[in-house]
């Protein structure tokens, strides 16, 4: 059982890969129970949730990591790195899009009392990207097609600092063409990454700009790899925890804004008794 783990003095560390609803109840009872925690995306229901559990995070000197494994991924760094480089000259406009097809009904993902939704689900990923290339966005305004308390599709609008315009697009639309890409528009160019939330599978970077266009290749190593590597150097030697618990709490506050400005209501978290 999840209680016999927590109890177990031979483990260190714990994985929580629950529904999205339960993530903040095991995460709170693991770190209570003096366990590092790795803790699947988005880390919790909603913001004020993240807050408690980043609160209490800082307080057990324990290690508490989001599994957000594409920002561990070097591609993320390439592009801050490229950008501050001028690729594009001055970024005027970044959108990114996660577009999945998922049909089953009965999948997690359209179950509202566990956390569903695509934003949640999917949405994270390109929100979470242009949260760590370009800064702490702030919603502008959303669109969601609801479908029984859960977004099939959301589509935000982001201020982005340096006055960038920023776009996210999620959708778990059954029959929807599947998308994954991130698009950055400056005053003297156009940058496209392909695949920047599992670049291991053939992901790519296109800068386009004066009429001539150049392809970088991404790194074919996992993210996860990336991830859990940077997991145990955390938890062994004091590494740095880069998908931490602060991070998450920005990502949280601006889902429940976003799923606000669309009219629907932010996800709860699963009664717990603790």
């Amino acid at each position: 059982s999840y209680e016999a783990v927590l109890a177990d003095p031979d483990v260190d560390a714990v994985y929580v890969p629950t529904p999205a609803s339960l993530h903040g109840v095991w995460t709170r009872r693991a770190l209570a129970a003096g366990k590092h925690v790795l803790c699947e995306k988005p880390l919790t229901a909603n913001g004020a949730e993240a807050e408690r559990i980043a609160a209490l995070a800082h307080a057990s000197n324990l290690v508490l990591m989001e599994a957000m494994h594409s920002q561990h991924h070097p591609a993320w760094a390439r592009v801050r790195e490229l950008l501050a480089d001028g690729a594009v000259g001055t970024p005027r406009s970044a959108e990114a899009t996660f577009l999945v097809d998922i049909a089953d009904r009965a999948d997690i993902r359209w179950q509202p009392a566990l956390g569903g939704g695509a934003l949640m689900d999917l949405g994270v990923y390109p929100l979470r990207f242009l949260q760590a290339v370009f800064g702490p966005p702030v919603v502008r305004s959303a669109t969601a097609v609801d479908v029984g308390g859960v977004d099939a599709s959301m589509s935000v609008r982001l201020d982005l600092p340096g006055g960038v315009d920023g776009t996210v697009v999620a959708s778990m639309v059954p029959g929807g063409p599947p998308e994954a890409v991130a698009r950055i528009v400056g005053d003297a160019g156009t940058m496209t990454v392909h695949l920047p939330y599992h670049p291991q599978m053939g992901g790519r970077i296109t800068v386009e700009r004066d009429g001539r266009t150049h392809h970088e290749d991404l790194d074919t190593t996992s993210t996860y790899v990336y991830m859990l590597r940077a997991f145990a150097d955390a938890v062994l030697r004091g590494g740095p925890v880069v998908t931490d618990a602060d991070e998450a709490v920005v990502t949280m506050n601006l889902i429940d804004a976003a799923y606000s400005a669309a009219g629907m209501a932010p996800r709860q978290p699963a009664a717990a008794d603790d």
